[in-house]
């Protein structure tokens, strides 16, 4: 199937890009990540495959959580990419995908969207895009890059209406998704090129001119513990690095962060 609504494949091979694509859409599938997880035997090399469906029936978010994916408004899609980065090195590619997501979508909204560390994308503090990245042992190692856009939704489950939104809600503008898929991809590739150039400072600035998160108050979950501060920056693996309240610098690779507010 080539076509669903607003999802045209067709337009979406023509489209330029740097690499020898190969697209998959799907009208429904479990997970997009693990559609490509099951083309990794048969296609070992196959940096650049995009996969994206129209819905998803077990959709991924971080810490086994769900990602609610209602057909016909958001975009879910996924990319394999290979880079030479060993696995302590994947923050980087989340925070990478992270970028691209938020220049993508700040092209078609009047306000911007914000990045919160380390796979979130808020627009008016409601969550309206997330990253899940997944390393792969395989022959040649891989990254599958998850990303899901909540772009025509009207309305969410009761359980996360009150943290999620779609840019119609918050802008009330109907996005075209063939279009919005078009810019998110052009932003995957420009950031990856940049990544593989190894320009990860230039990276890890730029992801933090995207998010309001520095010089707050936060509090971070992570293994039962809370943990709070005031977030001062990324370093350059891009873990988050906090001010605690005796003074002390510590840095987290990983926790669920909440700005604390006023």
């Amino acid at each position: 199937m080539s076509k669903s609504s607003d999802i045209d494949l067709t337009d979406l091979q023509n489209s330029p890009s740097p690499e020898c694509r190969e697209w998959h859409f799907l009208p429904e599938t479990d997970s997009t990540n693990a559609e490509i997880i099951r083309h990794l035997p048969s296609h070992p090399s196959g940096e650049g495959l995009v996969v994206i469906a129209d819905c998803q029936t077990g959709g991924k978010g971080r810490s086994g959580r769900i990602w609610h994916s209602a057909p016909g408004t958001g975009i879910y899609l996924s990319m394999l990419i290979q880079p030479k980065l060993s696995p302590e090195q994947l923050p980087i590619v989340t925070l990478m995908a992270g970028l691209a997501t938020a220049i993508a979508v700040n092209e078609f909204i009047p306000s911007p969207a914000q990045l919160k560390w380390p796979n979130d994308l808020l627009l008016n503090n409601k969550k309206i895009a997330g990253v899940l990245c997944e390393y792969h042992a395989t022959k040649v190692p891989a990254v599958i890059i998850g990303i899901g856009i909540n772009v025509n939704h009207t309305q969410f489950p009761t359980d996360i209406k009150d943290i999620a939104t779609s840019i119609k809600l918050e802008s009330g503008l109907e996005i075209n998704r063939t279009t919005l898929i078009k810019q998110l991809v052009t932003q995957l590739d420009f950031q990856y090129s940049e990544l593989k150039s190894n320009k990860v400072q230039s990276l890890i600035d730029n992801w933090t001119l995207h998010s309001d998160l520095f010089g707050k108050s936060i509090s971070i979950s992570k293994g039962g513990q809370s943990i709070t501060g005031k977030a001062v920056r990324l370093d350059n693996l891009g873990r988050l690095v906090i001010l605690n309240e005796s003074g002390k610098e510590i840095v987290l690779d990983s926790g669920e962060v909440r700005i604390q507010r006023i």
